[in-house]
């Protein structure tokens, strides 16, 4: 099949490649196109974001703080998949690693706001290297797929648990919204969580749990954050986002493009996305990658029949995501006027596809089944032993556990 993948412009020069792709625009764009970018934008608005309050509340972000933190992810993921859909005429959709805002909801218990900062600068420069060495490939192949994995559902594990410990506190919110959601997957909806919304949205307003909070509605006012650089910010923050955006955005999202007929830029990716993150860390957005949930939306046959013109539809997203991200502060103030057990369960909701994946992911193989399973549960358990949290331990345990079958058929 890698011959018949659609290598786009590749092969032009940068501005000749944008100009063509640019002017050609107008007359490529599609219905289908316009809607699907638009629905990937209405998708992120809502699990993802309600995720990254939850981590501004657990790091004390002050409101200006949260603000600047959502409009600078939205509008560099913008940038990110603008530049790149225009460069290369391929649907490239750009996020905020969904795994790394998790982490952070955790991590940032125990980690300053500017030890946060410090270790997306880390992250950033660690894109580089690796778009510029072209050592993914390696770095996948070295560290288990199943040990990642297991990783990854550890971090997750509390925001499915978090749908249900609400029940208690708001009983008719939250069994409405897991209902819808469950409903929506049912009936196989492309986007389940944008009714999940509309259901918590409706029945918190019919029980009168509305409430804003010193409103704000306008243009955001970026605040920039001085980093402070700590070891333990590198091992427990930097590593993990690291690890977790290659293996669950990066890799995923490439292959979302070539098993949709596209060769993936993967080495340009990785350096726009360390170079636009590091220009961009000291205010709070925390990395832009590729995305590998929403992607699905724009790459496939229903956002364009023709696949040389489905850019159109990641260049709407990304126009979106920077007016999106302009607006930050309304974006919050909207959100932090729903109830706490709302909030919990669309974040929740939001996180049960890929909770079910990476735990699918991790125990799947007899090979490393335990040694995932430990990892798994040294996650979720939050120990922190020499200051080192608790992802890093599952991490290293995991890896050593799974590497103890090879070491004895080779001293055997």
């Amino acid at each position: 099949m890698g011959s018949d993948l659609y290598k786009g412009t590749r092969e032009l020069p940068i501005s000749v490649a944008l100009w063509r792709n640019l002017r050609d625009l107008p007359g490529a764009m599609t219905l289908g196109a316009f809607v699907s970018g638009l629905l990937i934008v209405v998708v992120a608005a809502t699990g993802p974001i309600v995720i990254m309050l939850q981590a501004a509340q657990s790091g004390h972000f002050t409101p200006a703080q949260t603000a600047t933190w959502i409009a600078s992810s939205w509008a560099i993921s913008g940038l990110f998949g603008l530049y790149l859909s225009l460069r290369f005429r391929i649907p490239i959709i750009g996020s905020t690693s969904t795994a790394g805002i998790v982490l952070l909801v955790t991590s940032l218990r125990s980690h300053s706001v500017q030890e946060a900062v410090a270790s997306y600068f880390v992250v950033a420069l660690l894109f580089i290297i690796v778009g510029v060495s072209n050592l993914m490939p390696r770095i996948m192949k070295a560290i288990p797929h199943q040990i990642v994995m297991a990783m990854l559902a550890g971090v997750l594990f509390n925001f499915g648990v978090g749908i249900f410990t609400q029940f208690s506190s708001e009983p008719w919110i939250v069994s409405s919204m897991v209902a819808t959601y469950f409903i929506a997957r049912l009936i196989k909806l492309r986007a389940p969580v944008v009714p999940v919304l509309a259901i918590g949205v409706l029945i918190s307003a019919l029980l009168h749990r509305i409430t804003f909070h010193a409103p704000h509605f306008g243009i955001t006012h970026l605040v920039w954050v001085d980093p402070h650089f700590t070891v333990s910010s590198v091992v427990n923050l930097a590593l993990p986002i690291f690890l977790l955006t290659l293996a669950t955005q990066f890799a995923p999202g490439f292959a979302v493009l070539k098993s949709n007929g596209y060769e993936a830029p993967q080495s340009t990716s990785l350096i726009t996305s360390g170079v636009i993150s590091l220009a961009t860390a000291g205010y709070l957005n925390s990395g832009v990658n590729t995305s590998s949930i929403t992607a699905s939306i724009a790459v496939g046959e229903h956002a364009d029949p023709d696949r040389t013109t489905r850019y159109c539809a990641a260049v709407v997203t990304g126009f979106l995501y920077i007016v999106a991200g302009l607006c930050g502060s309304s974006i919050l103030t909207l959100f932090s006027a729903l109830p706490a057990a709302a909030l919990a369960a669309l974040a929740g909701l939001a996180l049960f596809p890929a909770l079910a994946t990476s735990t699918h992911e991790a125990l799947i193989h007899d090979r490393g089944r335990e040694a995932a399973l430990a990892t798994l549960l040294i996650t979720i358990s939050g120990i922190h032993p020499l200051q080192l949290g608790s992802p890093f331990w599952g991490l290293m345990v995991g890896i050593a556990l799974y590497a103890l079958p090879n070491l004895r058929s080779r001293s055997a």
